[in-house]
Protein backbone atom coordinates (compact mmCIF):
# COMPACT_ATOMS: atom_id res chain seq x y z
CA UNK A 1 0.00 0.00 0.00
CA UNK A 2 1.07 3.75 -0.81
CA UNK A 3 1.30 6.06 2.05
CA UNK A 4 -1.02 9.13 1.70
CA UNK A 5 1.19 12.13 1.04
CA UNK A 6 0.27 15.27 2.93
CA UNK A 7 0.58 18.93 1.45
CA UNK A 8 1.28 20.96 4.87
CA UNK A 9 4.78 21.02 5.63
CA UNK A 10 4.88 24.56 7.01
CA UNK A 11 1.81 23.52 9.21
CA UNK A 12 4.41 20.55 10.21
CA UNK A 13 7.28 22.72 11.41
CA UNK A 14 4.77 24.70 13.32
CA UNK A 15 3.36 21.73 15.27
CA UNK A 16 6.88 20.44 15.73
CA UNK A 17 8.21 23.73 17.04
CA UNK A 18 4.99 24.04 19.21
CA UNK A 19 5.84 20.13 20.38
CA UNK A 20 9.62 20.97 21.63
CA UNK A 21 8.84 24.04 23.09
CA UNK A 22 6.01 22.65 25.32
CA UNK A 23 8.22 19.57 25.90
CA UNK A 24 11.16 21.63 27.04
CA UNK A 25 8.88 24.25 29.28
CA UNK A 26 7.42 20.77 30.97
CA UNK A 27 11.07 19.67 31.90
CA UNK A 28 11.88 22.68 33.22
CA UNK A 29 9.30 23.28 35.10
CA UNK A 30 9.23 19.53 36.48
CA UNK A 31 12.01 20.29 39.56
CA UNK A 32 11.01 16.59 40.38
CA UNK A 33 11.55 13.04 39.34
CA UNK A 34 8.25 12.31 36.96
CA UNK A 35 8.55 8.93 37.48
CA UNK A 36 8.80 8.92 41.07
CA UNK A 37 7.01 12.40 41.98
CA UNK A 38 8.59 13.96 45.74
CA UNK A 39 5.51 16.93 44.78
CA UNK A 40 3.23 18.11 42.16
CA UNK A 41 4.30 19.98 39.77
CA UNK A 42 1.76 23.00 38.51
CA UNK A 43 3.70 25.32 36.94
CA UNK A 44 4.91 26.20 33.73
CA UNK A 45 3.10 24.20 31.04
CA UNK A 46 1.61 21.98 33.98
CA UNK A 47 -0.89 25.06 35.10
CA UNK A 48 -2.53 24.57 31.83
CA UNK A 49 -2.19 20.99 30.98
CA UNK A 50 -2.00 18.25 33.49
CA UNK A 51 0.26 16.39 30.83
CA UNK A 52 2.05 18.86 28.61
CA UNK A 53 4.50 15.97 28.03
CA UNK A 54 2.46 14.13 26.22
CA UNK A 55 0.47 16.74 24.34
CA UNK A 56 3.98 17.70 22.87
CA UNK A 57 4.45 14.53 21.74
CA UNK A 58 1.43 14.14 20.27
CA UNK A 59 2.35 17.93 18.36
CA UNK A 60 5.87 16.05 17.61
CA UNK A 61 4.15 12.88 15.70
CA UNK A 62 1.52 15.50 13.43
CA UNK A 63 4.77 17.57 12.70
CA UNK A 64 7.08 14.77 11.36
CA UNK A 65 4.05 13.28 9.80
CA UNK A 66 3.35 16.23 8.11
CA UNK A 67 6.83 17.50 7.35
CA UNK A 68 7.56 14.07 5.78
CA UNK A 69 4.15 14.10 4.16
CA UNK A 70 3.53 10.67 5.45
CA UNK A 71 -0.21 10.23 6.36
CA UNK A 72 0.55 6.90 7.90
CA UNK A 73 2.68 9.01 10.65
CA UNK A 74 -0.95 11.29 10.69
CA UNK A 75 -3.22 8.20 10.76
CA UNK A 76 -1.50 6.66 13.47
CA UNK A 77 -2.13 9.02 15.91
CA UNK A 78 -6.02 8.28 16.86
CA UNK A 79 -4.17 4.71 17.93
CA UNK A 80 -0.80 6.21 19.92
CA UNK A 81 -3.40 9.12 21.08
CA UNK A 82 -5.80 6.12 22.83
CA UNK A 83 -2.33 4.22 24.21
CA UNK A 84 -1.60 7.69 25.83
CA UNK A 85 -4.95 7.95 27.37
CA UNK A 86 -4.71 4.81 28.82
CA UNK A 87 -1.05 5.38 30.13
CA UNK A 88 -2.44 8.73 31.57
CA UNK A 89 -5.44 7.34 33.37
CA UNK A 90 -3.35 4.62 35.40
CA UNK A 91 -1.17 7.74 36.38
CA UNK A 92 -3.65 10.09 37.74
CA UNK A 93 -4.91 7.01 39.95
CA UNK A 94 -1.24 6.56 41.38
CA UNK A 95 -0.93 10.51 41.75
CA UNK A 96 -4.48 10.34 43.50
CA UNK A 97 -3.30 8.01 45.80
CA UNK A 98 0.24 9.58 46.86
CA UNK A 99 -1.19 13.47 46.90
CA UNK A 100 -4.85 12.95 47.67
CA UNK A 101 -6.48 15.95 47.71
CA UNK A 102 -4.09 18.13 47.20
CA UNK A 103 -4.15 16.41 43.32
CA UNK A 104 -8.01 16.32 43.39
CA UNK A 105 -7.78 20.09 43.80
CA UNK A 106 -5.33 20.10 40.90
CA UNK A 107 -7.27 17.96 38.80
CA UNK A 108 -10.56 19.89 39.35
CA UNK A 109 -9.06 23.18 38.17
CA UNK A 110 -6.83 21.83 35.11
CA UNK A 111 -7.98 20.21 31.99
CA UNK A 112 -6.20 16.61 31.42
CA UNK A 113 -4.68 17.18 28.20
CA UNK A 114 -6.19 20.84 26.50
Amino acid sequence: MRPWRLRKRRTGWAALAAGSLVIAGSVRAATTDLAKPEALVTKGPYAISRNPMYVGWILLQLGVGLITRSGWVVATMPLVGAAIHREVVGEERGLTTKFGDEYREYRANVRRYL
